[in-house]
């Protein structure tokens, strides 16, 4: 469970730079997210609590004051400490200069997370910015000027991780798994069907990766199918029927059904209500 606000926007014609989405979660123990693929860069920020995220063969162990970084095109998941579930601030921001400021703030494919000062400055960016929701040109002159405003801010407020932050290494078995899910995700691909790939018991594979990743591997190739299918559904014309078989169901029920169980709402419900800002509690 999870108590969230957040603000979605169709990306406009910015090369530079520009605001795609931002948000803030209060989260209930245990709480995960994920798996999820974005299209930009995705930065949370920490305020309170504590939890860990999974990308690129790797768990960190984050908590208040520090925060990560989600590069595009990469499976990620995340999940909430039992005893202290965190709350944390985000923003996703694109463009072609992005990459190039990260970089110039020390955060590239090695180092995705980072200790931060002024933790409040960055929540009330993200709140301010909740309330542009509507469609005109001032708000969206805003937007962009806010996604600017916290590249300046992370610039003077990010240090490098003062204290040790926790990693663990991920199983062999679980990494090719991801990497697999990760390329063949849309087709029919099987917990059966990799652990065969990899010359192993189907049972024991699901028992590694759910100690690995936090969730079921089935459940993970589900969410990974679903969380592509949320962009489609926002960025694309295409129809539900199109993208139930883009991402790899057998059928537009199935999706459909696979759909509402994990977002709520059915995809056409969906597609309206994105677009724009809501609250959401899952």
């Amino acid at each position: 469970m999870e108590n969230a606000m957040y603000l979605l926007k169709q990306p406009k014609n910015y090369e530079d730079l520009y605001f795609s989405f931002c948000g803030f979660s209060k989260t209930q123990p245990k709480h995960s997210f994920g798996p999820a693929i974005r299209d930009t860069y995705l930065i949370h920020i920490v305020l309170e609590g504590k939890g860990y995220y999974s990308i690129e063969k790797q768990n960190y162990y984050l908590k208040s004051g520090q925060g990560f970084v989600i590069p595009p095109g990469i499976p990620t998941f995340y999940q909430a400490d039992n005893e202290e579930p965190w709350s944390y601030v985000w923003m996703g921001i694109g463009g072609n200069k992005i990459v190039y400021y990260l970089e110039k703030l020390g955060i590239d494919s090695r180092k995705l997370s980072f200790d931060i000062k002024n933790i409040e400055d960055f929540k009330s960016i993200v709140f301010q910015c909740l309330a542009y929701e509507k469609d005109n040109l001032i708000n969206e002159i805003t937007l962009q000027k806010q996604a600017y405003n916290f590249i300046e801010l992370l610039s003077k407020s990010i240090t490098s991780h003062k204290h040790f932050v926790s990693t663990r290494k991920m199983n062999s078995y679980v990494s090719k798994s991801l990497e697999m899910i990760s390329k063949y995700a849309q087709y029919n691909i099987s917990v059966g069907s990799i652990a065969q790939k990899l010359s192993i018991d189907p049972s024991y594979l699901s028992r590694l990766f759910t100690a690995d990743i936090g969730v079921p591997i089935k459940k993970y190739i589900n969410e990974i199918r679903i969380t592509t299918s949320n962009d489609l559904l926002t960025s694309t014309d295409y129809s539900i029927s199109q993208i139930s078989e883009m991402v790899g169901f057998s059928s537009t029920q199935a999706y459909s059904k696979a759909f509402k169980q994990f977002n709520g709402v059915s995809p056409s419900i969906y597609r309206k209500k994105r677009i724009g800002f809501e609250i959401d509690i899952k």
